[in-house]
This record gives structure tokens, sequence and C-alpha cells, in this order.
């Protein structure tokens, strides 16, 4: 559809005749296309649909070679307009369905021919046609399906994935430019006593400050009851669930509020926009376009009718009519260059040409997005286009300076309606450049980055040895309670949970370092509450009882431990036994203190000689005290043989004092014997000197 373009000038006058035709135009063309002269100068007579093996081909026989389009429309889709054409409606095709296509409806719509049919999601489409051949040959299948020209750049597909959906459909909910006109208090005396009008009002005041859960429940109320104030009430509830962007419940309220006061929506403008608005969010472009028509035919002459206008063409555009869409965008974007709706129409003719951009094409479009940014005085088509300007950036461009865009968009409008896709680029981006620089060479600048970073390391974290880079940086400049604390943070993030066993451990090392016992216990506790299977549990299992047996908790040590004792457990590290032989015969718990000991004693001594004395003496220890004097005494010699052993004169002391007890008085004086001539220790020569004068006076008194 042609529409002539006229200049702007000082007077705005005729920019909105301008704006008056073109919604004549659009009246004409779409709600009485039956005025639409023009001759008929091809003709449809034949269709044919042919199912093969791996598409489906459907071919559009007529009179003379077509002019043609072919589009996507809502909902899986396609539909092929064929210019100045008449002849058979084949309603046969209606109810065909096969793999690839269903559903085929033609339809008359002026002089053109619409043939609409349905595809299935991972279709393609070839066009096989020749402009001398009078037929359209369109085969249907997914060895067609085209990709969108998408980002060459390894590791920013995920902020592809979706950008056409994005661009095109993202919609938060529109402000209509219209003024709010709240309720006259005469009208509401009608329908309400004093303090019920004090209500109504209030909800509305809500509504036009933002205060939307409140608004919903007052109206909520009101709407409920069965009198005449509520489809007024019901009026208000929708224009509230419009914005809380919860679009089919706000339908639903619209549509029960007009079947009992359709007048109303004639009276108020700004909620038969959002009605509108509302029915083209559900897919019923059709019935919206006819409202918002009459709507912008109503409001020419209203400064905030143009932005209605772009709404529309948004409308047609979705349906497939794009150059009527595009001549729309044109007429706004030329003639009403002080009005907001001038910078949405250029941004819908800037969108159109957003999927087709590569990193070597996008900086032209990147730019006008900057531009438009920068001179807009609407504080929300600001937003909007340098959001479009950062994304494009974030595809194409380098990640480093892509990355700065992001942090910056995200300081500018910290509430915005783009904070959860800017959240998602700021991610990937993260990733990229944590990918593409040798933190080896530059340690200081990877801590100041994953600080920076921290909320944002989630394609990060997934890298080879990032963790271990990472402790390693901190390590570097001995900042272990800033790593600590950096742990900490990551620690809580569900998208580190495939490093979180590693984070507990990297903490539990680092608060150890620093002495922080009380965080060492809370880290591995928490670290074995989490992961009992993990492969290092039962091994932390151990470490926490050595830090236990370290604080001298010996009942601690015990329940951490006893398990190791269970047929057919073994300990990581054999030195759990000695900790556990040494808390159970502290708490007096004999046979099971000799039994860890024996563990202990039978292992390979990984620690060299350090404990090896003192097991003994606590193994040989705990079968005197349960009255396993042999056994005690067997485990002595053994000790006493020992390379090197500085406790050498203590057993034999011990070795001396069971056999005395046990009966075997000429051992035991053997044993003193030899300590008191050969032992260096005054007072364990003391002691054996004192147990052989027992003995003599044992062997008088007899």
């Amino acid at each position: 559809m042609k529409v002539s373009r006229f200049p702007y000038g000082r007077n705005c006058r005729l920019a909105l005749q301008l704006l008056s035709v073109v919604v004549l135009l659009l009246s004409v063309m779409i709600i009485h296309p039956e005025k639409a002269q023009a001759s008929i100068s091809n003709r449809l007579y034949r269709v044919d649909v042919r199912p093969h093996k791996d598409f489906t081909r459907i071919v559009v026989r007529l009179a003379e070679p077509p002019d043609y389009t072919l589009s996507d429309i809502p909902g899986n889709r396609m539909r092929l307009v064929i210019r100045d054409t008449g002849g058979t409606l084949f309603k046969k095709y209606r109810r065909y369905s096969d793999k690839n296509i269903g559903g085929l409806a033609f339809l008359k719509r002026g002089d053109d021919l619409l043939m609409t049919f349905q595809v299935s999601p991972k279709v393609g489409l070839r066009d096989l046609s020749r402009s001398d051949v009078s037929a359209i040959t369109l085969d249907i299948g997914q060895e067609f399906k085209s990709r969108v020209t998408g980002p060459v750049i390894p590791g920013r597909e995920k902020i592809w994935n979706g950008v056409e959906k994005l661009v095109r459909d993202f919609d938060p909910p529109l402000k209509s430019e219209i003024p709010f006109s709240p309720t006259d208090r005469q009208i509401l005396k009608n329908f309400l006593d004093d303090n019920e009008q004090k209500i109504f009002m209030a909800g509305e005041a809500a509504l036009y400050r933002g205060a939307l859960t409140d608004a919903e429940e007052i109206f909520s109320q009101f709407a409920s009851r069965q009198d005449p104030i509520r489809p007024l009430a019901m009026y208000r509830l929708a224009e509230t669930l419009y914005k809380l962007q919860r679009y089919p419940q706000a339908l639903s309220a619209f549509r029960e509020a007009e079947k009992i006061w359709p007048a109303y929506l004639g009276f108020n403008p700004g909620i038969t926009f959002y009605y509108g608005d509302s029915i083209a969010r559900s897919g019923d472009l059709a019935q919206a376009r006819v409202l918002l028509t009459s709507l912008v035919g109503r409001l020419a002459d209203k400064k905030y009718a143009p932005a209605l206008l772009v709404r529309l063409g948004d409308i047609l555009s979705r349906q497939g009519h794009e150059k009527e869409a595009l001549a729309i965008y044109l007429n706004v974007a030329e003639n009403f260059k002080d009005n907001k709706a001038s910078g949405m129409a250029l941004m819908r003719r800037a969108d159109l040409r957003f999927l087709h951009t590569t990193p070597w094409n996008y900086r032209t479009l990147s730019d006008t997005y900057l531009n438009a940014s920068r001179q807009s005085g609407d504080l929300d088509m600001r937003e909007e286009s340098l959001f479009k300007h950062v994304l494009l950036e974030s595809i194409h461009g380098d990640a480093s300076e892509a990355l700065q865009l992001v942090t910056s968009f995200q300081k500018k409008f910290p509430k915005g309606v783009y904070m959860a896709v800017i959240r998602t680029m700021r991610e990937v981006l993260v990733a990229d450049v944590y990918r593409k620089t040798a933190w080896r060479k530059d340690l200081s600048s990877l801590v100041r980055f994953v600080e920076e970073q921290h909320d944002y390391l989630s394609g990060c974290v997934g890298q080879p040895g990032f963790l271990r880079l990472v402790a390693d940086s901190y390590s570097e400049f001995g900042r272990p309670i800033e790593l600590i604390k950096f742990l900490d943070l990551l620690a809580d993030r569900q998208w580190a949970s495939s490093i979180a066993p590693e984070i507990y451990l990297e903490i539990a090392d680092n608060s150890e370092l620093i002495g922080d016992v009380s965080l060492t216990e809370r880290t591995l506790k928490t670290y074995i509450s989490k992961y009992p299977s993990d492969p290092r549990a039962r091994e932390m299992t151990e470490r926490l009882g050595s830090l236990y047996f370290a604080s001298d908790r010996q009942q601690q040590v015990k329940e951490t431990l006893l398990w190791l004792l269970n047929k057919g457990e073994r300990a990581k590290n054999a030195e759990s036994y000695y900790y556990l032989g040494k808390a159970l015969w502290s708490l007096q718990l004999y046979s099971q203190a000799s039994k860890a000991m024996d563990l202990f004693l039978s292992a390979p001594v990984a620690g060299g000689m350090r404990l090896l004395p003192d097991a003994y003496l606590v193994a040989a220890s705990s079968r005197d005290a349960a009255g396993d004097h042999k056994g005690a005494l067997k485990l002595i010699d053994a000790a006493l043989k020992l390379p090197d052993i500085k406790r050498h004169e203590e057993f034999m002391y011990k070795a001396g004092d069971i056999s005395l007890r046990s009966g075997n008085t000429a051992r035991a004086r053997e044993m003193f014997e030899q300590l008191v001539k050969s032992g260096k220790d005054p007072d364990w020569q003391r002691l054996a000197r004192q147990a052989l004068a027992s003995i003599e006076v044992k062997s008088i008194t007899r």
C-alpha cells in the first residue's frame, strides 16, 4: 500500500490531517475491502497438495504469472497473498493435514486472494516458483528449515537464541499516552455512599501511581458485587490486570465489562486502548485491528494519536501486512518528529533489519539505536533503543567492550523491563571474556574480574580449572580472607552447584590456614550434610574428627569417627584411627579404644614414627585396663623394639608394672633393675626404685 508523505511544518494541523488520511485508507482497505477498487487481473483455478517422503509440495496454478508475497504469521502459520487475483476458494483443503502442514484456508480480501496454512515448528520452506510460470510451487519440510542469520562468534549463541522473539514480540505493557481519566465523583455518588466513594477513588489513585497490587485488591472487591458499580469496577480491574501483564485475565475482565456497559468504551479512550491491546496479545489481531482503527479515527486530532497508529502498524505487521505497516511507520516518523511516536516508528523500522545483521554490517544499525537513545526525550524510548544498541554489540561486538556497555545499562536502568534479558547477556559476555583472557599472566586482574562479576559467573564455573585458578590468584597475593568471602558468596549460587563441593573444601582449607576453627568446622559439617554420597565425604568426616581431636573435644571425636570400627570400613587417613582410639581411651571405653589403636598400628604408617609410641602405649593400657595383661605386654614388647624410641624408659616401667600386677615378679624385677641401672630419666628411675623396694618388702613379709 502506498501512502503519500508530506513535510512536517510548525503547525501540526497538516500532520493531523495526514493521520486522518492514513486512518481513512486503513479503514477502506481493512474494514471495507469491497470499496477498494482495482481490476482483477489473475485467477486461481487449481491447487495441488502432494505429500512426499521428506516434504510436502503445494502447487497453486493460476491463469497468469502471479504477483505474490509469502510471510510468517503468529501461531506457526504461513500466509500466501496473491495480488489482484480471484478464483475458487477450495474448502476441501481446510481439513487437510500431514506431518508438515495442515488446514489450508482460502480467503478473499479486496482484490487479493489469501491462502493461510498451519506449519510444523520443525519445518522450513523452499520456493521453486519462476517469474515466467503461471504457478506458485512451495516445498515445506525439515530439510528447508532456514537458519536466521546469527552471530559467528562462538559462545554468544545463548544471547542470539530467542532474539527474534525478543525484538519482534517482547511487548511490555504499553503506555497509551492517553491521559488517565479518573471517574467523576458525581457519577460515583449515584452508586456508592461516601465511604465507598473514597475507597473507589483510592483505588483509582493507586492505579494512577502504579500501586497495582493495592488497586487490584480494591477493584476486585467492587467487581464482585452485583450492583450498578460492577461494570465500572470491572473496567478498572481489567486496566489494572493489563498493567500487571496478566493479559488473559485482563481480556476476560474487559469482555465481561463490555457486555454490561459497552457505551463506556466511548467515554474512556485509554480503557479502549488497553482493551484493544489485550485482544491483540491474545492473538485475535483482526478484532484488535478493528477496535484500534476506530479508536485512532476518533482521536485523530489528539497528540497521542500517532502512538496509537504505530501500535496499529505493529498489529498489521504481525498479521503479515509488512508493507502496510512500513507505510505507517514511514509517515509517522517523517510527519510527527516532535512526537514520541516518531521515535517509536523509527524503532520499528530499525527492528525489521535487526535479524539480518552480521558482525560485518551491524554497526550502522547499532549506531541508529544509540543515536535514538541519545536524542529521545522519552525515558521508555531511551531505554528501549539503548537496550537494542547494547544487544547488537553483545551479539556481534568485542566481548570486553560489550560487557562494559551491559554493565553501564544496568546502572542506568536498574529496574527496567529488560533486566532479566540483560542479566543473561552479562553472564554470556563474562564467560566469553574469561575464556579469551590469559589470566595466568595477570592474576591480580582475575581477582578484580571475579569480584566485579561475582553474580554473573555462571558460564565460568564450568570451565576447566576455574576454581583452582581463582584460588591460586588470591593465594598469590596472600588474601585468604578475601578468598573465603568470595567463595562464600559463590557457594550460595544455584548455578555454581556443579563445583559447590570444591568450593566448600577450598573454604575449609583457607579457614584452617587462618586459624578460624569455627568456620572450618561449620564448612566441613555443611559439606558432609549436603554431599553424603560424594566420594570425599568420608575423608572430610575424618578431617572433622581430627579437628575435634585438636580442640580436645573427645565426645565429638567419638561421635564423628566411631563408624570406622564397623565391619568393612576403612579410614582414608590412618591417623583417624589414632584420634578415635585416644578419644575412646579418655572416655574409658577401653575395648573400643584397643580396637581403634590396633587398626592404626596395622595400617601403613604415613606419618612416620610420630604417633607410634603413644599408640602402642594407649593400646597396651586399654588391654591392661580390660584385664588382658598378656596382650598388653605383647604390645609393649613390640614398642620396645621400635628404633630410636624416646619413650623407651616409660615402656620399660609399664612392662614391669603390668608384669608385677599379673604375678610375674621375676620379669617385673628384671625390668625395674634394668631401668635403675641404665635409665637416664630420674623420674622413671625413682619410680623403678620404689617398685623394687615394694617387691623386696613383699618378699620379706612372705
